[in-house]
């Protein structure tokens, strides 16, 4: 028996954003975050801590600090296939995100690592965003000029993405100990391990990356760390790097609804604006979509954002301190500890 359902998200105009899975029940530990006094986590898979991090005392940051000895790197979802590219080609570039949306919620209840626990989850691409004018058709952007965002959506809808080349982590050699600086930057792309760029897998890819038939590397959007965690894909992302060839993302999510109901007074003012607005119709040629997208707003107070479940569990953080202090010890990295434990850049 099935313990979950996908089905498409629409925004309130009706356009595709996504796929929404919603997930009934599962058995097992799933990848979650941790969290505790002094504003500490620690995200885990499989029961194993991925990273330890810990927010700074002004609310600007997170340090970060990567578990290289992770015992379980590799194996969170089944490989993909050269069948199901194959497939995906055929769909054509309309329904191509369609495919990989539905083949990524199959292999994320499917793989061998427990990821989505119970709750309501959000796949949604995030694509190449299109230079600016002028610029020259069909030719590839340089690497530092690579920025990808999620399409335009209604107002009630916030569960949009956005990265950029400069955030994107060295895969041969991931730092270890990361300084996320939400002032100046934040969505950084995060790595669970290093990559050998001369492995038959990605030169595979790189294969598929010249024939625009790479499949989009899955990220799962962290809202505590502000950065996005690759679950799926390192090869494919060195591969594309390798090509000079723009990849395409996933984004996985959580999220939630909530309703904001204005106050009486708010409904007041804006429908003495609207009034106004109308009268103003009769003499001029006033924009009727925009007072309709204002009266929709008024009344619909349904708002879509994204979120990330944490288990408060770590208390005072005396287990997450010893591992820290351990870890970075073990890699010659201790110059690092005492910035992070007094949570200061």
């Amino acid at each position: 028996m099935k313990h979950y359902w996908w089905k498409d998200f629409l925004d309130r105009d009706n356009s595709w954003l996504g796929l929404e899975l919603t997930v009934t029940q599962r058995n097992g530990q799933a990848m979650e975050m941790h969290s505790g006094h002094h504003g500490r986590m620690a995200l885990q898979i499989n029961g194993e801590t991925l990273f330890w991090a810990t927010m700074l005392k002004n609310h600007s940051g997170v340090w970060l600090v990567f578990n290289a000895d992770h015992p379980a790197q590799q194996l969170l979802l089944p490989a993909i296939t050269s069948a199901e590219v194959e497939s995906a080609k055929r769909m054509g570039n309309e329904k191509w995100p369609h495919y990989w949306c539905r083949h990524f919620a199959r292999a994320l209840m499917a793989g061998p690592a427990l990821l989505t626990g119970p709750g309501r989850w959000l796949l949604r691409p995030m694509e190449q965003a299109k230079p600016t004018a002028p610029y020259v058709l069909n030719r590839q952007l340089p690497f530092e000029q690579w920025r990808f965002q999620t399409s335009a959506n209604s107002e009630q809808t916030a569960v949009n993405w956005t990265l950029y080349s400069e955030d994107f982590p060295d895969l041969q050699a991931p730092e270890k100990v990361t300084l996320v600086d939400w002032w100046w930057g934040g969505y950084l792309l995060l790595a669970r391990y290093p990559v050998d760029p001369d492995s038959g897998r990605v030169k595979w890819w790189r294969k598929k990356c010249r024939e625009q038939a790479l499949p989009p590397i899955l990220l799962w959007f962290i809202g505590g760390l502000a950065s996005y965690l690759i679950l799926d894909g390192h090869d494919r992302l060195q591969a594309a790097l390798a090509e000079g060839i723009q990849p395409q993302f996933l984004v996985l999510s959580e999220i939630h609804e909530q309703v904001y109901t204005p106050s009486e007074e708010t409904v007041q003012r804006v429908m003495r604006s609207l009034t106004l607005q109308q009268e103003k119709c009769k003499k001029n040629a006033i924009n009727i979509d925009a007072m309709n997208k204002s009266l929709m707003n008024l009344y619909d107070t349904r708002y879509t954002c994204a979120t990330t479940h944490s288990r408060a569990v770590l208390g005072r953080g005396d287990s997450w301190e010893r591992e820290v202090r351990e870890y970075l010890q073990r890699h010659q990295l201790e110059h690092f500890l005492t910035k992070i434990l007094a949570r200061e850049e």
